[in-house]
Formats: C-alpha cells, sequence, structure tokens
C-alpha cells in the first residue's frame, strides 16, 4: 500500500505542475486516481509536510471546487546529467533492447525530455556508445504495441494495487481460461516479460508469461491481501517457475565446465572442481522442466547425478531424440 500511494503521491506533484497555471481540482485528481477526495486531501498534507510548497485555492467562479498549485516562484529540480549517467543509461538500454520496448531512439528523446540544453557532445558520446554495445536478439519475443501497453497497464495495477482480470493460453494444457488475479511482481527472464500474481481461486501466487495475455482489464478492486517477497520468491530455485524445491547435482566436463564455472546459476550454488577439469555444480531448483531444458541445452557435456527423477527424465528423452533421428 505505501508503494501505490508513494507513486499516486509522486504523479500528483507533476500534474500540479502541468497545470501550474489554471490549477488542478481536488475532484480531478480523485477521479483520474480513482480514489476518494479525502485521499487526495491526505496526499496533499504530506507533500505539504516533505517541504513542496502547495497551496490550495477554493474558486467561485468554478463551482467552488478546490484547486491545487504551487507558488509562483517554485519549480520541480532540473534535471543534468553527465558523461557517466549517459554511459550508464546507454548500458541499461542494450539490456532492456533485447526485450524490444526500448530503442535507441526512445533514449534519445527520453535524454531532449530530461534536458532540453543538453550538450551535443553528450548526444554524440550516447551514440558513440550505442554503436559499441551490440544487444542479444537471439530467441527473444516480438514485442507488440499491445504488449508494450499490456506491460505499462500491469506495472501500473501492481503500483496503484489493483486488481486485473485476462485471457491466458497455457503451452502446458493448450487450453485457453479466464483469469482475476492480483498483480504482484514482473521478472525479465530468458528474453520474456513475466508475471507473478495471487490467484484467489487456489489461493496460490502463480507465474503467466505476458505475451500469453489477452483482453487485459485493470479493476478498481483492490487486490488482495498477501504476504509476498518478489526476491524469494523468484530466487528460491532456478528458472521462473516455482514449486517444491529440490536440490540438482551436475557434472560439467570441459570445456563447457568452464563456461559454467565463471556464471553464478543461483545465488546458493556450490561449485567443486576435479582434477579433470570436470565441475559438480549443485543449486536448489524448483521446476524439473526448467532443469530439463538447461541440461539438454548442454548435450553430452553434461551429467545429471541428482536428483533421480530427473536422472530419469533426461534419459527418457534422449531415447526420445535417437528416434527422431532413426
Amino acid at each position: 500500500m505505501r508503494n501505490q500511494a508513494l507513486y499516486r503521491q509522486w504523479q500528483m506533484l507533476h500534474l500540479i505542475n502541468q497545470n501550474r497555471a489554471t490549477g488542478i481540482s481536488k475532484g480531478e485528481l480523485a477521479l483520474y486516481f480513482k480514489v476518494s477526495k479525502k485521499t487526495i486531501a491526505r496526499d496533499i498534507t504530506n507533500l505539504s509536510s516533505c517541504g513542496f510548497p502547495i497551496y490550495e485555492d477554493q474558486d467561485a467562479d468554478r463551482e467552488n471546487q478546490v484547486f491545487y498549485y504551487f507558488v509562483q516562484s517554485y519549480r520541480l529540480p532540473d534535471y543534468s546529467l553527465n558523461y557517466e549517467d549517459i554511459l550508464n543509461l546507454s548500458l541499461a538500454s542494450k539490456l532492456w533492447q533485447e526485450s524490444g520496448l526500448v530503442s535507441s531512439e526512445n533514449i534519445k528523446n527520453l535524454l531532449r525530455k530530461i534536458d532540453s540544453n543538453l550538450d551535443k557532445s553528450i548526444l554524440k558520446f550516447y551514440r558513440d556508445v550505442q554503436k559499441a554495445l551490440i544487444s542479444d536478439s537471439t530467441g527473444i519475443v516480438p514485442s507488440t504495441e499491445v504488449m508494450n501497453q499490456q506491460l505499462s497497464q500491469l506495472l501500473k495495477a501492481i503500483l496503484n494495487y489493483k486488481k486485473v482480470s485476462f485471457d491466458y493460453y497455457s503451452v502446458q494444457s493448450q487450453k485457453h481460461s479466464h483469469k482475476e488475479i492480483s498483480p504482484l511482481s514482473i521478472k525479465y527472464f530468458n528474453h520474456n516479460f513475466y508475471l507473478a500474481g495471487y490467484y484467489k481461486k487456489i489461493d496460490q501466487v502463480i507465474v503467466f508469461a505476458v505475451n500469453r495475455i489477452d483482453a487485459l482489464v485493470v479493476s478498481d478492486s483492490p487486490q488482495d491481501e498477501v504476504a509476498f517477497d518478489s526476491d524469494l520468491y523468484f530466487n528460491s530455485g532456478f528458472g521462473i517457475y516455482t514449486g517444491k524445491v529440490f536440490q540438482v547435482r551436475l557434472q560439467f566436463y570441459p570445456p563447457t565446465s568452464d563456461y559454467i564455472a565463471e556464471r553464478i546459476w543461483h545465488p546458493e550454488q556450490k561449485i567443486e572442481k576435479h582434477p579433470d577439469n570436470s565441475i559438480f555444480l549443485e543449486m536448489p531448483a524448483n521446476s524439473l522442466s526448467e532443469m530439463k531444458k538447461l541440461v539438454l541445452s548442454y548435450g553430452a557435456q553434461v551429467k545429471v547425478l541428482e536428483p533421480g527423477e530427473l536422472v530419469d527424465i533426461i534419459q527418457s528423452e534422449a531415447k526420445s531424440i535417437l528416434e527422431v533421428y532413426r
């Protein structure tokens, strides 16, 4: 709830600033944020107590409505960027470019909005950095305008503490269904966005691939109260889908073992090096299907040691692969 109020108050500051000449009414703000006028008055009091010079005026010419203004001499702080800021922004944009949601042109326009007086050398530096960095577009889920809008709606629903409903296609069941959930967090994983949401019907938090969401509607209803820690939820095992946690032990052979050893696959991983240059990787997981994908991606360069159920799955898949090539 605190995040919802902070996000609303941050938006409120900018709405007052955008309407500094005519003011913006308490009713308009209540309608915009879909909250009561009492909530708006409380938010304004909180902002004023933080030092923002907001005053109210009851305008007799406009139906005696209460309007909010900044004092005339006040301006929201200007933004200024240096070369290090641009470099960090460039790196971040490249990481996000693979999602299809951000382009170099988007960032360039953002820079112009942040500071119209940016030195031309700053923009040139940004262009040079973009040329030097290349993002990975292999296996990405193509971005569409609808998906971009849905991501924006989902983020606002999370921040404003609202429920959402949508039609969803499950790859595993190969079926469509309608869901109403309380959206809690979004994770970018393996070139796609995933939404964790509380599904009251089964009293469980489940994960949805955002690209398979259709006909999204943000409700006026508040989210269901649920204890949720996004870091704990997504980092309890390996991959994106969750379930009962189990330990996995894999043996990787050279040269793949060097590649595996230099990376973090899980915060709680343990790597044991052997004289033959193979390594044992041990880590928690919570999805056999996720582990199956990882193991198969390295072919004969990896052997499953534990758990036995995963050994059986890989052996069965290997036999099926042989049948395909007969």
